[in-house]
């Protein structure tokens, strides 16, 4: 019976510091911070003009109203992009990017 009460004791200790744990909103985040906008194609292409209209209005649609600056990274039709989104960009909601997926429509 000893025993239980000490593994009673010892997980309400664990989970405390848990429990006093606050997470940050997202206004106090993106608030004063530039989000980088990655363009996988060329300045000038469809893409390009959808990606820079898309960041002139998401503006007002993200809490802490932040600065998008968008940027072209083109090469191999965004894969390029695509790859360097996966292993290189921050993971802090402050870099995206717009890529073409292109589905392989042999088998069909």
């Amino acid at each position: 019976m000893r025993v239980l009460g000490l593994v009673r004791a010892a997980a309400i200790l664990a989970l405390c510091p848990i429990s006093l744990a606050r997470a940050q909103s997202p206004a106090d985040f993106y608030k004063g911070k530039t989000i980088d906008l990655y363009i996988g194609y060329s300045a000038g292409g469809g893409y390009d003009v959808y990606a820079r209209a898309l960041a002139r209005h998401m503006t007002r649609f993200i809490p802490g109203n932040p600065t998008i600056v968008p940027k072209n990274m083109p090469g191999a039709g965004s894969l390029v992009l695509a790859n360097w989104l996966y292993n290189v960009a921050a993971r802090d909601g402050t870099a995206f990017g717009t890529i073409q997926i292109q589905l392989d429509r042999q088998h069909e």
